[in-house]
């Protein structure tokens, strides 16, 4: 009797390759203008800007860039009545890249960056400027799309022995992919010069929310502008020919992916195809865009895959390949209320009625530690108010007033650790706020935050893909001499379990039923035998 297979067709990010690569950055911090000269360098605090990493995917590599953010406490060479400690900050670029063995360029790729030391050194013959050496750590893992057709179920003779793993993983649902144009004038600050001419423009994209609906993903987020031009400066002020300005524009869009529903989670990567700026007049330039959006939507899926299979009965030429995957250790989600009272500053008008406040989340850390996510970040808070009616002018009735307040939240994954993989999202469920009815002048914001938390583990399998059945018309012809030979065959064996044996294994290499060996040594858990153990095999009757 032959073995019949039973396959399912799965979609998943087969892992290509990772890899850990340690990088020493060095550089200097140098002092702006109006800060003292440094006595003495108290601390260094280092972290790299992971949401401006520029991640590229070559042949067999993956190239990294970006800069490490460094915030350094000094005591400054003052008069002793004055302030002796000052803060600077900085930052130091760095170039590393992984090799990773089959990497291409289109396939998709995860970074993630961690400090693990900090070196600073001050010289007196350089008094305004810090050294510093950083060693950090990163984390790259490459993945493609593949369509695999996977073994999850056999059937054949009675004897058939079948080894399954149950594992999560991510099923691709669908792709999505869509171009927005964005457009939009930027103002020259109040204190830069006009206009003469522009340089230089760069854009770089910041993904604020993305949601889930219907057949489709949406993506809110914020084109980040970084213009030079030349200024226009008028006789008898300081020559500075060339300047800076920087500009923030919102976009929405959304990617259609068929079967996509609210409930599944998604990866968005957005990216400047294109990018222009225009003088329009001597305080205004016209921006234009060119965005690259790709949605991916996924849904975790619990699959048995067929590990190995062998029959007592008939010898099976089993063909198996290596599958790297993504096991989904767990998915967990919670929320937090963030609540916090501000002050309207001096130069604003007391409050009559808060008109809105919104909210923007900005990650700065995340940790995975024992069975449990840890998110730290800031809520960037920005709220208009209706003035009251003794200071509210015709002119101007509604205020803006912006703050800042940090959130720590978290959520409970058993299993997860500190070298799994993380997928998460912060999202801002609801905003409200109101006035003190005590204090005019004092108001009350509210927040309700959610994560959504994905712990991964990449795990390499080898599974069952076909059973080559004319190998079985072989052993045919060999059945007589099988038979002579298991003639001569005691009625049982003695063996002791070694280190890294499985039940498995030992009726794999018997040539016997899992059944046969556990009921002749009374086995309670199949799971569980132990080095040194006896194990008394049964021979096999046919």
């Amino acid at each position: 009797m032959g073995v019949r297979l039973e396959k399912q067709l799965v979609k998943v990010d087969q892992v290509v390759g990772e890899d850990k690569v340690q990088a020493i950055v060095e550089g200097s911090i140098m002092l702006p203008y109006g800060k003292p000269d440094i006595e003495k360098v108290l601390s260094v605090e280092a972290k790299v800007n992971t949401e401006n990493l520029d991640v590229n995917v070559i042949d067999d590599k993956v190239v990294i860039e970006g800069y490490v953010d460094v915030e350094a406490l000094y005591v400054g060479k003052v008069p002793a009545e004055s302030q002796p400690v000052h803060f600077v900050e900085g930052n130091v670029d760095f170039s590393v890249f992984a090799k990773i063995p089959g990497a291409r360029k289109n396939m998709d790729v995860k970074v993630k960056a961690r400090v693990e030391h900090v070196q600073f050194s001050h010289n007196d013959a350089r008094p305004r400027e810090i050294e510093v050496r950083i060693i950090v750590e990163f984390f790259v893992k490459v993945t493609k799309r593949v369509q695999l057709e996977i073994v999850v179920g056999a059937t054949g003779p009675a004897d058939l022995q079948v080894l399954k793993e149950s594992i999560m993983v991510d099923h691709v649902v669908g792709e999505g992919r869509a171009q927005k144009v964005v457009k939009s004038e930027v103002d020259v600050p109040p204190k830069k010069p006009d206009i003469l001419e522009i340089l230089k423009i760069e854009g770089k994209v910041r993904v604020a929310q993305t949601k889930a609906l219907d057949n489709k993903v949406v993506i809110e987020g914020i084109l980040e502008v970084d213009i030079l031009y030349v200024g226009d400066v008028r006789e008898g002020l300081p020559q500075q020919p060339v300047h800076f300005m920087e500009a923030e524009i919102p976009f929405t869009e959304f990617v259609e992916v068929p079967d996509c529903r609210h409930d599944m989670s998604k990866t968005v990567k957005v990216s400047v195809e294109h990018i222009r700026a225009r003088k329009k007049d001597e305080r205004s330039i016209t921006v234009e865009a060119v965005l690259d959006i790709k949605a991916k939507v996924l849904e975790p899926k619990t699959i048995e895959v067929v590990e190995d299979l062998f029959s007592p009965s008939q010898r099976l030429d089993v063909k198996k390949t290596k599958v790297k995957v993504d096991k989904v250790i767990g998915e967990g989600e919670n929320q937090i209320v963030v609540k916090e009272t501000f002050k309207v500053p001096v130069e604003k008008p007391p409050i009559e009625q808060v008109f809105k406040t919104e909210a923007r989340v900005k990650v700065t850390e995340t940790q995975i530690i024992e069975d449990k996510i840890v998110v730290e970040g800031v809520l960037k808070l920005e709220t208009l108010y209706v003035a009251e009616a003794p200071y509210c002018s015709p002119q101007q009735p509604v205020h803006f007033v912006e703050n800042e307040t940090p959130f720590t939240i978290f959520v409970e994954i058993p299993g997860a650790r500190e070298d799994m993989a993380l997928d998460y999202e912060v999202e801002v469920e609801h905003v409200s706020s109101k006035v003190d009815p005590n204090d005019s002048r004092r108001y009350e914001v509210r927040v309700v935050l959610k994560l959504v938390a994905k712990v991964t583990r990449m795990v390499q399998l080898d599974v069952v893909v076909d059973v080559d059945k004319a190998a079985e018309e072989e052993k045919k012809g060999e059945k007589k001499e099988e038979k002579a030979s298991k003639d001569d065959k005691p009625y049982m064996t003695i063996y002791i379990v070694q280190k890294g044996d499985t039940l498995w294994k030992i009726a794999k290499r018997y040539n016997v039923t899992l059944d046969a060996i556990i009921k002749a040594n009374n086995i309670a858990n199949p799971d569980l035998i132990y080095p040194g153990q006896r194990l008394i095999i049964p021979r096999q009757m046919h």
